[in-house]
């Protein structure tokens, strides 16, 4: 199987096993948001927004890392991953071991710092089984962890159902999303060890090899998704969030919005996370190579990314209804800000990847500081004033900041800023399709979502805006 055709096969199971995961995690957000109603929900989000922060601290972007250093030509494999791994394992209890303890340092209410304590074990198995991710990037079998996300979704839905059907209390619902996480783990080590044999390893000198490398990856990341996560924290301050009479059920109204956006921009990074191994390998070998694969990545999302965007923006309110009931209509507006904030990160992911793959993450660390300093101070001007609305507006001038700073620098670095033609015809394509989604979504959203993407895909191969190869491969035949 040639590697464009593997690399569509991995995009179009996973891509499968993504939306399935999705369904099942929106549907499980969805029972715990009824049961749980605007301030309780808003406890289970400021729990896992707390957790998810500390958690970032302990990523150094040793994953992306294992991507490109196995990928490259004549490496151990097995050492290398070996020891990111084991890196990962034991920053992991040091950064999660004093996220617990810094819990009690807010003020907060006992069931979010409990909730943080249980939580926090979840975060382990889910960071774990992350940095596992390079592995079956390099060898392009992304439908293994797929399949472990599909499992791990069904048990936590599973005992979400039970759990809500028994009453059970807050503490009892994180165990759901814990079980599910080291489910999730177990089948992630099973499967990637028909590849390489990861093991516990202590190479002390490669470990100081890893941290000069990971570094700026690292400080990337963590700032990336610090301003990802810290609007929740915000919101939940009450001497922060000011205008609002009940702080935590803003967090709840906030963060159904949000997840919406957690669960789409996974496929985004899912597919540059596939095509990252090309882009390593051909970046400093065949720049040409280079650029054809960045090309036709580029015209991949913005073929999808106009559509999503479209569709949201008309679809927010029966999507938020849906998701988490009558008591979150107040979530569509926030997520018809946060669409947009989609799109832009679809690109995003492409330009942070070359950038990687041309050793060049230094310089891009300057602009993910710039990003991070710019939404904490929009976040402390604009949410005591506008709440959740003033968070969402800061995500998405954050990203459109960032990502205008990504393509500049990789336009810069790899002296290609790739070609925007395709755009103009997506666009057409997506201007019908909302007339049509306008017009007709009174039919309801599993209707008029399937009719949308009908008339979206149709319209665009009409034009010539894609065609029966990119439908094909995805990619160019002779990568």
């Amino acid at each position: 199987m040639i590697i464009a055709k593997k690399i569509a096969y991995n995009t179009a199971v996973s891509a499968a096993a993504r939306i399935i995961g999705v369904i099942l995690s929106l549907v499980s957000i969805g029972l715990i948001a009824r049961y749980l109603g605007q301030e309780g929900f808003g406890n289970y989000s400021l729990i896992l927004a707390f957790l998810y922060t500390f958690n970032i601290l302990a990523d150094l972007g040793l994953y992306t890392l294992m991507t490109r250093e196995i990928s490259r030509p004549d490496v151990d494999e097995n050492k290398i991953a070996s020891n990111i791994f084991t890196l990962r394992i034991f920053v992991l209890i040091i950064v999660l071991g004093v996220a617990v303890l810094a819990i009690w340092l807010f003020p907060y209410n006992s069931q979010v710092k409990i909730g943080v304590m249980i939580g926090a074990i979840a975060y382990f198995f889910i960071s774990a089984s992350q940095v596992l991710m390079g592995v079956f990037q390099k060898y392009l079998r992304m439908d293994k962890p797929a399949i472990a996300e599909v499992v791990g979704r069904l048990i936590q839905l599973g005992l979400v159902v039970f759990f809500i059907y028994i009453k059970a209390s807050l503490f009892i619902i994180l165990l759901a999303l814990v079980a599910s996480s080291f489910v999730i783990f177990i089948l992630n080590l099973i499967f990637v060890r028909k590849y390489i044999s990861i093991c516990l390893s202590f190479d002390f000198s490669l470990w100081k090899k890893i941290f000069r490398n990971t570094i700026p990856i690292g400080i990337s990341i963590v700032l990336t998704l610090i301003y990802f996560k810290i609007d929740s924290i915000f919101l939940s301050l009450g001497f922060i969030n000011r205008s609002s009479l009940n702080p935590m059920a803003d967090v709840g109204v906030y963060n159904v919005a949000y997840k919406v956006l957690e669960g789409l921009v996974f496929f985004p990074a899912m597919f540059t996370g596939l095509i990252m191994p090309l882009l390593s390998k051909f970046a400093f070998t065949d720049r040409d190579k280079f650029k054809r694969i960045f090309q036709k990545s580029l015209d991949v999302l913005i073929i999808f990314a106009i559509p999503v965007v479209v569709g949201l923006v008309l679809l927010a309110k029966p999507i938020v209804l849906l998701i988490g009931g009558e008591g979150f209509g107040e979530s569509a507006p926030a997520l018809q800000l946060l669409a947009i904030a989609i799109g832009v990160i679809f690109l995003a992911n492409l330009f942070s990847r070359s950038i990687i793959a041309l050793n060049k993450q230094k310089k891009a660390a300057w602009i993910y500081f710039i990003g991070m300093i710019f939404n904490v101070i929009a976040n402390l001007i604009f949410i005591p004033k506008y709440s959740y609305m003033g968070a969402a507006a800061t995500t998405l001038a954050t990203e459109a900041l960032v990502t205008l700073g990504l393509f500049v620098l990789n336009a810069k670095v790899s002296n290609f800023a790739g070609s925007f033609r395709v755009v103009f015809k997506c666009l057409l394509a997506g201007l019908i399709m909302g007339l049509v989604v306008y017009y007709f979504k009174s039919l309801g959203l599993f209707i008029i979502i399937p009719l949308g993407i009908i008339v979206y895909g149709g319209i665009l191969y009409l034009i010539k805006g894609i065609t029966r190869e990119e439908i094909r491969l995805l990619i160019k035949k002779e990568i």
